[in-house]
């Protein structure tokens, strides 16, 4: 952008951090999230680096914190204070080492690396060895008196062993379960973050309120002239030797190597469910006191230290478009178009709107800037629009009313747009890309079914089975090797269990696990039949397949015993874990001319069922019902649970007391705060491994999970 653009940009950054700015550090509530308001500062730094006469005394690149609230006494600090620079990868801490080795002239420094608390900054002031004031950081010069708050924090000692004046520094934090504890008990209202209520509590004006909140604090700093101490190291003792608290996470790391190492292992967001408080990144430091008295300050950040922030889960950047997409049951999904925006270290240039409702319940529109996240840390979604940054260009979203593949009509009966030709392309298309990756067929990928679709090759998944060496040899980048590999894949499929086969024909609501139960039942009551028989026993089409929704009398020539009913959706829904809707889809499928055409189709060209045999008795977790929740490193969630089904689990989808066992990965969240709440027992992946005896695989690539949508 010109000069005259580039202005108008940094206005309206300004104005936004500024807000953002005084929401989160004077109101103590997040009109944005944090990493939003690191990525508006270094863009805003971005343009003012490049026309530095934009830059003025009143940019927030120039001050510290923000204004005070105005409710308490302000005193003046007895030195000003600063704040730390951003680095968000391991290039900028090697710039970060460069200056500072150039500067002292050196070719090696040693620097301390602390995790740095999502809390309060506060400054205590000890005379005679006694807590005297406790102050805010404020604007930086000037600081809020917040001593009788801070007096109720457990941790903190009223009182230092040596009678001596003493200034020091660090974070007011609320841990994890204290501020669970408190949301549950503070039902007026839900706090959003530990980092917010810490802020509002210090600055409540009732001691009593911050006591029942149960503050705590780490230091991390002491003033000029307090204590002689040589390094961060020997600080920490000095303030174990008073008692004072400190993070014991203090790692001295012997170049800017180890240092990055150290960032590396504390980015992976799993560790962090160990601490009992939230951390946003790593404080580094140089650890050496002369040589950080040497190094000093700019206007407003100290030379000597430098905060490594973990890559951003949130980021904001504009909506360019969107996109409508049919799924494989037809569903049309808003997908918005993107400017490239780099979230949690993948490039994100295209993110869901879910649904019609949601679009509307957030208010987005095209050319919104929006905030971004990766919903459960895979798949890109938009949170919301930053409304305050609209320049009234924006447009409203429009839903078709036709199918953008077919021109069929759209069906909008539900929360989702649905098209409902079943010979929609589209719909097509994701069937057969389910189809491939639910039966795990290798070689078989979504560019190689594009290329079979636009030969006109196949049509339905049956159709794989028909494949010919020469058909495959039209397809690029297929030579000899990929083809008998492609065709030997495909033969070792054509037996399949019945529940395999029911999962990969992607029957609405019908998963894995439904498909399992199914499957079950279908031999419970017509024993090991084949797909060809299997076929016979559902009621064609006509009287007879409605005749089995509404009642009407049986069939002309009714099947030996309960099998003519087999397939009543009254018999289906009564199944143990499956409902209604579940069994009238099931039903629905069987009995449209597409369903059963395509199970004819699949007995055409030769594929079997199989019926393997288990003793259930010997199962290890016959009986048992599991619940899966969060991410794990080595098998994706439908493996666990197909593990876990193949050794007699039964897994369900929601927490309650019927559950046995909650496999929890990393971020959890919400349901297995529940769990432990109802005693349920959690294990891990590893402890699933130990329990079957089975070897974990190598660890998962989330970033090549996403599907075929993103």
């Amino acid at each position: 952008m010109d000069k005259s653009e580039a202005a108008k940009r940094v206005a309206l950054l300004r104005e936004q951090i500024w807000e953002a700015n005084k929401a989160y550090f004077a109101e103590d509530r997040e009109i944005v999230p944090e990493s939003v308001r690191d990525q508006l500062k270094a863009e805003l730094i971005e343009l003012e680096t490049q026309y530095p006469d934009l830059i003025t005394p009143d940019s927030p690149t120039q001050r510290v914190g923000a204004p005070l609230s105005g409710k308490l006494p302000k005193v003046d600090h007895k030195k000003k204070k600063y704040s730390l620079s951003d680095a968000f990868d391991a290039e900028e801490l090697r710039e970060f080492d460069e200056r500072i080795k150039r500067f002292l002239k050196v070719d090696q420094v040693e620097y301390s690396c602390e995790l740095k608390i999502d809390g309060l900054n506060i400054t205590l002031w000890y005379q005679d060895g006694k807590l005297a004031k406790a102050l805010t950081r404020g604007d930086g010069t000037t600081g809020e008196d917040v001593t009788h708050t801070i007096r109720t924090i457990h941790n903190l000692p009223l009182e230092l062993g040596a009678n001596i004046d003493l200034e020091v520094a660090g974070e007011v934090f609320i841990g994890r379960k204290d501020f669970e504890i408190i949301n549950k008990r503070e039902t007026d209202q839900e706090f959003k973050n530990p980092r917010n209520l810490a802020a509002g509590t210090v600055r409540q004006l009732d001691p009593a309120m911050a006591e029942r909140r149960s503050l705590q604090i780490f230091l991390y700093e002491i003033g000029d002239g307090s204590q002689t101490v040589k390094n961060q190291q020997l600080l920490f003792k000095f303030f174990d030797q008073e008692k004072l608290p400190h993070n014991p996470s203090l790692e001295v790391c012997a170049d800017i190597e180890s240092v990055i190492k150290f960032c590396e292992k504390w980015s992976d967001r799993a560790r962090h469910e160990d601490l009992d408080y939230e951390i946003d990144g790593v404080v580094i430091k140089v650890h050496d006191f002369e040589l950080r008295e040497r190094l000093g300050y700019t206007a407003k950040t100290a030379k000597y230290a430098i905060a490594y922030k973990f890559p951003a889960e949130q980021k904001y950047t504009k909506l360019l478009d969107v996109d409508f997409q049919v799924g494989r049951t037809g569903a049309i999904t808003p997908v918005g178009i993107l400017e490239p925006v780099d979230i949690d270290g993948s490039t994100v240039a295209r993110a869901t709107l879910h649904n019609q409702d949601e679009v509307g319940r957030k208010g987005v529109k095209i050319g919104d800037t929006v905030i971004v996240h990766k919903a459960g840390d895979i798949i890109p979604e938009v949170v919301e629009p930053i409304e305050s940054m609209r320049d009234g260009t924006e447009t409203e979203i429009v839903f078709p009313e036709k199918c953008p593949e077919c021109g069929n009509p759209v069906e909008n009966s539900e929360i989702v747009h649905r098209c409902e030709n079943l010979d929609c392309p589209a719909r097509h298309r994701e069937n057969l890309y389910y189809f491939a990756q639910s039966l795990k067929i290798d070689g078989l990928g979504p560019s190689s079914i594009d290329g079979m679709l636009e030969l006109n090759l196949i049509h339905t998944p049956a159709d794989l089975w028909k494949l010919t060496p020469q058909d495959l040899a039209l397809l690029p980048l297929f030579k000899e090797k990929k083809i008998f590999n492609l065709l030997d894949a495909l033969e070792e499929r054509r037996k399949i269990t019945l529940a395999d086969l029911l999962t990969g024909l992607g029957i609405r609501l019908v998963g894995a696990e439904n498909s399992k139960i199914f499957a079950e039942y279908i031999r419970s009551k017509l024993g090991k039949v084949s797909l060809e028989k299997m076929i016979e026993h559902i009621p064609p089409l006509g009287g007879g397949a409605q005749g089995c929704i509404q009642d009407d009398p049986p069939l002309e020539t009714p099947l030996e015993g309960e099998k003519d009913k087999a397939f009543n959706v009254e018999f289906l829904s009564d199944i143990d874990g499956i409902g209604l809707k579940v069994a009238e889809n099931f039903y629905e499928f069987l009995h449209s001319e597409y369903g059963r055409n395509l199970l004819e189709d699949f007995v055409s060209v030769g594929v079997e069922l199989t019926w393997p045999e288990k003793n259930t008795e010997d199962l290890k977790f016959t009986g048992m019902k599991f619940l899966i929740t969060g991410s794990f490193e080595h098998f994706s969630r439908d493996e666990l649970k197909k593990l876990l089904g193949d050794n007699g689990g039964k897994i369900l989808s929601s927490v309650s007391k019927n559950v046995d066992i909650l496999i929890a990965g990393t971020k959890a969240g919400s349901k297995l705060t529940k769990s432990q709440e109802l005693g349920v027992q959690v294990w891990d992946e590893d402890r699933v491994c130990d329990e079957l005896g089975v070897e974990k695989r190598e660890a998962r690539n989330e970033n090549t999970e996403q599907g075929s949508l993103f």
